[in-house]
């Protein structure tokens, strides 16, 4: 019943983020040269192909953020503009195999093994959690198959409120092409789900709008 569900929520759409301004948070380090920076921006999807980041705030090492943050957000922005039917985690793309379940933050929660069936960029060779209750998803993990860049692997986890995703986040381990393993923390937070305490970053005018992909 819980894969039933997980499905049935995949077949609604995306489940993350929600319609609406999002908070993105990236923390971002080399560790071979303890170098580290961190960008907090407003994304909003003007209606385009690309979504709009409104930077907040931008600091620490420019290397860290050219080399990381920045290659990052573009794979990322290219996953992002393939079709979600191509890169959704549903038995069209994926084989799934059932390895037990596990307690999840004081929940049940289902482990399946997610093969890809075909090699294809966006999609991810690891392990899918769902929660026992909802289906809706509450972990990813693995390898990203990215055959045009370095080595990706990531660990996605979905926080759960009355059993709607409420917030994300999503460690990164990436070999960049000048400067070595480098590595992401990134918290995404719908502005519009705790209401009215988050109207000031709503309606304030923010920094500038940035094509933070852009190299």
């Amino acid at each position: 019943m819980a894969f039933a569900r997980y499905l049935a929520s995949i077949r609604e759409g995306n489940p993350f983020p929600p319609p609406g301004p999002l908070a993105i948070q990236i923390d971002a380090a080399l560790p071979g040269s303890y170098k580290q920076s961190r960008l907090t921006a407003i994304r909003r999807d003007n209606g385009s192909d690309r979504a709009e980041y409104h930077i907040e705030q931008m600091e620490g090492d420019a290397i860290v953020m050219q080399e990381v943050v920045v290659a990052y957000l573009d794979i990322a922005n290219k996953i992002e503009e393939l079709p979600c039917s191509s890169i959704a985690i549903t038995p069209s793309n994926y084989k799934f195999q059932y390895l037990g379940e596990v307690g999840n933050a004081g929940a049940l929660a289902y482990v399946f093994q997610i093969t890809p069936r075909k090699k294809r960029d966006g999609l991810l060779q690891g392990q899918l959690w769902i929660d026992a209750a909802t289906g809706r998803e509450v972990l990813q993990t693995g390898r990203l198959l990215n055959p045009h860049s370095e080595r990706i692997d990531v660990v996605r986890d979905t926080k759960l409120v009355n059993g709607s995703p409420c917030a994300r986040v999503t460690h990164v381990t990436i070999e960049t092409r000048h400067a070595g393993r480098g590595e992401l923390i990134i918290t995404e937070l719908p502005l519009t789900f705790f209401g009215g305490a988050n109207d000031d970053l709503l309606n304030r005018p923010g920094g500038p709008v940035v094509d933070i992909t852009s190299r």
